[in-house]
């Protein structure tokens, strides 16, 4: 065979074995081989020095991985995860914590504050884990991170704790063991463990709950639609004349206060599994209506999130 050709079947070997559900390759950095081509199907431990990438639909048990890897956790399990609602997950780093296992995080504010993360939010904080939360000097940026570090091992990539990113999004979720990765992920979030530590908010919010306190502090307000986003982490009062309810493929809600709503200060959203309780608001378009809340900024934008209806009020 002549070296031309010896390349083509080369390049074809190396296609069939990119298309395996998932891999495994050591820390060299070289491409995985043939013999390394591992299915995603199986969750094992992994060899030392190696890594596994798996497509979130080959399988839809991405949660399942993650699970593994906090039951094999000996000393530690640290996460830093932006959106969370599985209670499976929830329930391996309670089994954990009480293992003995130190296990900490760090959540998004605004995601570890809605209705579908308080439940897991509740159930880590009555565990005694503590969940910190991220908040930005200027009010603006999320906490975006999706990690999960062992003291063994990683799990990085696009890949929310949901189940919709476990059974329809299209996700990617890396594990791997080897030392100076799982060292680097670890520093990191300790870092930020280190950086938020204090704010501690999501416990706050689900202890609140627990106990059927308000968390709130003091109302501030009305403002008006324009002047919201001087006011980025007060709980108030917002007024305004709303031009549209916009309802999206995914069921969320989108309140507008502007004809253009991409250039608009303000907005108000309400996610698809709280928003039949709000029945159709598009019928209020064109009403002057007063939304109750805490102000956060979305992509520089002032936005409240609404999940009960005493927080709508029309004039």
């Amino acid at each position: 065979m002549n070296p031309q050709k010896k390349r083509i079947a080369a390049a074809v070997v190396l296609a069939i074995a990119a298309a395996g559900g998932g891999y495994l390759a050591g820390s060299g950095g070289a491409a995985p081989t043939a013999g390394a081509v591992q299915e995603a199907a199986a969750i094992t431990a992994l060899p030392a020095n190696s890594v596994r990438v798996l497509y979130s639909l080959d399988q839809k048990q991405n949660d399942q991985e993650l699970i593994a890897l906090i039951n094999a956790a000996k000393t530690h399990a640290y996460f830093a995860i932006y959106e969370f609602t599985l209670k499976d997950v929830a329930d391996a780093l309670v089994a954990a914590k009480k293992r003995g296992v130190d296990v900490r995080g760090l959540v998004d504010s605004t995601e570890s504050a809605s209705s579908y993360d308080q439940p897991i939010m509740q159930e880590l904080v009555a565990a005694g884990i503590r969940v910190e939360t991220e908040k930005h000097a200027d009010g603006n940026g999320i906490m975006h991170i999706k990690a999960l570090v062992t003291d063994s091992a990683y799990a990085i990539g696009s890949y929310n704790w949901t189940g919709s990113a476990t059974t329809e999004n299209d996700e990617i979720l890396e594990i791997g063991t080897d030392p100076a990765l799982v060292s680097t992920y670890e520093q990191l979030l300790l870092r930020l463990f280190t950086k938020y530590a204090g704010t501690n908010a999501a416990a706050q919010s689900a202890a609140a709950n627990v106990y059927g306190e308000q968390s709130r502090t003091v109302l501030h307000g009305p403002y008006s639609v324009t002047d919201a986003a001087n006011h980025i982490g007060e709980y108030a009062q917002v007024t305004g004349t709303l031009v549209d309810a916009y309802t999206s493929a995914s069921g969320t809600v989108f309140l507008d206060f502007c004809k253009n709503y991409k250039s608009c200060p303000f907005s108000a959203v309400i996610f698809a599994g709280d928003a039949d309780a709000f029945g159709d608001l598009s019928k209020l378009a064109e009403k002057t209506v007063t939304l109750t809340g805490t102000i956060t900024s979305y992509q520089g934008t002032a936005e409240i999130k609404l999940s009960s209806l005493s927080q709508l009020k029309v004039q």
